[in-house]
């Protein structure tokens, strides 16, 4: 018995980031009949930028949205640009770019919510490196988002976008101009919505006290859940995985196990 559908999909980016966004949309299996109105959870996955990667697109969570559609989850995994297809050029279009990035993760969080079977208040988002920092601030900005997985994310647009795409823009004027969109700066309107933050102990990019300074702007202890593996970057540990969907299940009263 299949427990999941998965779809290719296009929808509209919205407004604020006009054309379509290819997405997997993956939803429980009907095989005893469709879920009935408002019995699923949501969630939205934004994933990690590495072109040598064979998960470094939308396909990363893939696996994570099937086993949850067992569970009554209905998953959207879009696929980024900015990043991943349009390059940081300087902080005047960056901040354009990471606006119009945002608008397309809640176009996603629209679509989801369109869905009857979707609970409107069980919505989460999952994000990974440049897909955390971005889910930070759309989901700063929107408050349907009900909770946030932020995965190896750097505090600053800057700590990635200056250094590796060489932009000649001097660091301290492209940190000032992109401060009000930089995650470490956001992640306080999250609050007091559930955080789990999750940071790699050999990750070469992203020193161990952002994951602690994201923590205390989060607001402490009592709102972000910081945990830390003995993994690099990609974040490639078993236990990430388990601590992630046994968050997501607290957060979201997500059914036991099939």
């Amino acid at each position: 018995m299949d427990l999941a559908i998965v779809d290719d999909i296009r929808y509209d980016g919205g407004a604020g980031a006009p054309g379509e966004v290819e997405a997997f949309l993956v939803r429980p299996g009907e095989a005893g009949g469709p879920p009935a109105p408002g019995s699923c959870a949501a969630i939205l996955w934004w994933h990690w930028l590495d072109s040598e990667a064979p998960d470094g697109n939308r396909s990363q969570f893939r696996e994570e949205a099937v086993e949850l559609a067992g569970r009554g989850v209905v998953s959207l995994l879009p696929q980024g640009r900015f990043p991943w297809s349009i390059d940081p050029a300087g902080s005047a279009a960056d901040s354009a770019q990471v606006r119009a990035e945002v608008a397309r993760l809640r176009a996603g969080i629209d679509l989801l919510v369109a869905r009857p079977e979707v609970d409107p208040r069980r919505i989460a988002v999952v994000g990974h490196d440049y897909g955390a920092m971005h889910g930070i601030v759309a989901a700063a900005e929107d408050q349907r988002v009900a909770a946030i997985v932020v995965i190896a994310a750097t505090p600053r647009w800057s700590d990635w976008n200056v250094p590796f795409w060489g932009l000649s823009e001097a660091h301290f004027d492209y940190d000032r101009a992109m401060q009000e969109l930089d995650p470490i700066e956001r992640i306080a309107a999250v609050a007091p919505r559930p955080i789990l933050l999750q940071f790699g102990e050999r990750d070469w990019f992203i020193a161990q006290m952002s994951a602690w300074g994201f923590r205390r702007a989060a607001g402490g202890p009592d709102v972000a859940e910081l945990k830390t593996y003995d993994a690099a970057h990609d974040i490639r540990h078993p236990d990430a995985r388990s601590d992630r969907l046994a968050f997501l299940a607290r957060v979201l009263g997500l059914a036991a196990e099939p």
